[in-house]
């Protein structure tokens, strides 16, 4: 096998080894800065991992009604996440793979684990897993039309809905990237990722009141490593939520070579990024009280609006030249 082919599998392995070791500290940081909020110690840092650990090597228990689809649905579901990593500029640019996909792309993987787990919470016939699957399928279809919007406003300028061509152009660019319309589409992407990976006010991940849970109600019914692959896929998608955010608003810091030092610092730039937007975000979610369902759309209208004036700053008015 040659250098052209090894050395774009090797830089892919590592993002891999990258992303899936730092989903569960991000959901870790994320409670931890929540504890100390409100006067607590909270669990230690490496919790998430010792629990990932225990979940794996326990097996799975399956209810009698449940089918075929309850049993694959988490390896389905962690599977669309983990093939949403190469779409997404980690380290270097342009990506490891090349062109495999834009984010269009991207939000229909994650759009496919959503629909895989809430249909094996109906599957389980579960009163909670069905209660938990509407309220987490509306969100999504509220969601989802906001995401693409979003993606059209980084876009835009650029002329491409590929994450490494956007993020090479604000390279390219240095400071001059930064716009008005650049702003408007992270704020309104702040809001999106608080309402897809069901942070407060939308969801509070903490809770398991039958009232207020989502996601939580999705996963009563597993247990093992069925368990685990959907932890572990919550901070996988989280990780690759906020990379995805790192790559497009502030992509200085990812290696334009292939060379170890410059792979290096990628890294370590690449890690401060995402978790000073965790921490960001989870100090956000300590300010904010948990909403009413029926609120939730107030949230998506708002990054609409936020998303469509960044489009008009750049089309209309030349704020993206």
């Amino acid at each position: 096998m040659s250098l052209r082919v090894v050395g774009p599998m090797v830089l892919l392995l590592l993002e891999y080894a990258f992303v899936l070791a730092v989903g569960p500290l991000l959901l870790s940081l994320g409670r931890r800065v929540k504890a100390r909020s409100q006067g607590r110690t909270g669990s230690p840092l490496l919790q998430p991992y010792r629990d990932l650990w225990k979940l794996l090597g326990k097996g799975a228990i399956y209810s009698d009604t449940s089918s075929w689809l309850t049993r694959w649905a988490p390896a389905v579901s962690f599977a669309a996440l983990l093939a949403a990593v190469p779409l997404i500029p980690w380290l270097v640019l342009p990506a490891p793979l090349g062109y495999v996909g834009d984010l269009i792309v991207l939000v229909g993987l994650l759009a496919l684990s959503r629909f895989i787990v809430a249909l094996a919470a109906l599957d389980a016939g579960s009163t909670f897993g069905g209660m938990g699957s509407s309220r987490d399928m509306w969100m999504g279809a509220l969601a989802e039309p906001v995401f693409l919007l979003v993606i059209f406003a980084f876009g835009g300028p650029a002329g491409s809905t590929q994450a490494d061509v956007i993020a090479a152009r604000g390279v390219a660019l240095g400071l001059g990237y930064l716009s008005p319309p650049l702003l408007l589409a992270v704020v309104a992407y702040v809001l999106l990722l608080l309402v897809e990976t069901g942070r407060l006010p939308v969801d509070n991940p903490a809770t398991h009141l039958e009232l207020t849970m989502v996601h939580e109600a999705q996963t009563l019914e597993y247990t093992g490593r069925d368990l685990a692959l959907l932890e572990w896929g919550q901070g996988l998608k989280l990780a690759l939520m906020l990379g995805l955010l790192a790559a497009l608003a502030v992509p200085w810091g990812l290696a334009t070579t292939w060379g170890l030092l410059f792979l290096l610092a990628a890294l370590a730039v690449t890690s401060l990024k995402l978790l000073g937007g965790h921490l960001f975000v989870s100090g956000l979610e300590t300010r904010l009280a948990k909403w009413r369902l029926f609120r939730v759309p107030d949230l998506t209208t708002l990054a609409v609006v936020l998303a469509f004036g960044s489009l008009a700053l750049t089309y209309v008015v030349g704020g993206g030249a």
